[in-house]
């Protein structure tokens, strides 16, 4: 009986210590609200910027991530951080004729990923 309890706790220690040293890291999520953002040049490359930045480090703890993935994990941050205007936009993508300066980052972001992928 003793032996069991010893095999167990023996087990039970490799798995915690195996889960904790193969943790992924995420990419990091503290980002600004798109809308936080100034409409206007700065503020648009400042948003293109930090984009870009969560990107890179979302595509090397993720290198197989799809397009889609990568979609699902922005808004994902965006939820996380409460952006809701970037989110009632982002559900009306496609229906509204006036982007906002970071919804073109964003496409543009989107198409690089896409390229990106594609040519692997």
């Amino acid at each position: 009986m003793k032996k069991n309890i010893f095999y167990i706790a023996i087990v039970s220690i490799f798995f915690l210590a195996l889960n904790f040293y193969l943790k992924i890291p995420k990419p990091n999520t503290h980002i600004k609200c798109p809308e936080e953002y100034t409409e206007d040049d700065i503020g648009t490359a400042e948003y293109k910027d930090a984009l870009s930045n969560w990107t890179s480090v979302f595509l090397k703890t993720h290198p197989e991530a799809t397009i889609s993935e990568w979609s699902e994990a922005k808004s994902k941050m965006w939820s996380d951080n409460n952006c809701l205007v970037a989110i009632e936009r982002s559900k009306m993508s496609g229906k509204v004729a006036d982007l906002k300066p970071w919804e073109r980052v964003d496409y543009a972001m989107q198409n690089a990923i896409q390229n990106t992928i594609y040519e692997k």
